[in-house]
């Protein structure tokens, strides 16, 4: 998404939001630290908006994944769409949590002994998700089915697509980048 292009929507700001999506904001504010342009652009549409954003905190709740796992998945399908705005946010919490940019870089090299076998195997899986669902080949689906149970395996689905999901509404609303965030994807 190009940071020249204005949004499609207005971004709220905190004052204007109703309580219900205060609460989220604050949330949103905890997690990355800035008011979430995202999270205030889903605003206008109180009910669906709303169940729409606590749909994606919830994905992040509910998961037996660790948290580390979830945001490499979720980079994988950030980058795979080429949503900058996904991507920053990605990129910033696993920062956060103590990962390098090499490890973060090695989501797309299949061979990088950074990633262990699980983290490759999930990220892979999230990569061909995102790129082609109906076109994973054979052996991500080996890789993936070896690294996780059952329940693992919708888990990583479900949090790859809801990124998915939100890499779309975020690009075709042309959410801006917060700015603080810019440099991440530079």
């Amino acid at each position: 998404m190009s940071t020249t292009v204005d949004p499609i929507v207005p971004i709220p700001s905190y004052e204007q939001l109703s309580p219900a999506f205060q609460a989220r904001a604050r949330r949103g504010r905890e997690r990355l630290g800035v008011n979430v342009n995202s999270l205030h652009a889903f605003a206008h549409s109180e009910e669906l908006g709303g169940a729409t954003r606590d749909y994606f905190e919830t994905v992040g709740k509910l998961t037996v994944l660790p948290n580390e796992l979830r945001l490499l998945i979720r980079l994988a399908a950030a980058t795979a769409n080429q949503c900058r705005y996904c991507t920053a946010h990605q990129r910033h919490q696993l920062a956060g949590l103590g990962v390098s940019e090499e490890k973060m870089a090695a989501i797309w090299k299949p061979d990088a002994d950074v990633l262990t076998p699980r983290e490759r195997a999930a990220v892979r899986f999230a990569q061909a998700i995102t790129l082609d669902a109906g076109s994973i080949p054979s052996d991500v689906y080996a890789d993936f089915i070896r690294e996780f149970t059952p329940k693992e395996r919708i888990e990583v689905a479900i949090v790859a697509t809801s990124m998915g999901m939100l890499n779309k509404l975020n690009d075709a609303l042309r959410v801006p980048l917060e700015a603080e965030f810019e440099a991440l994807v530079a």
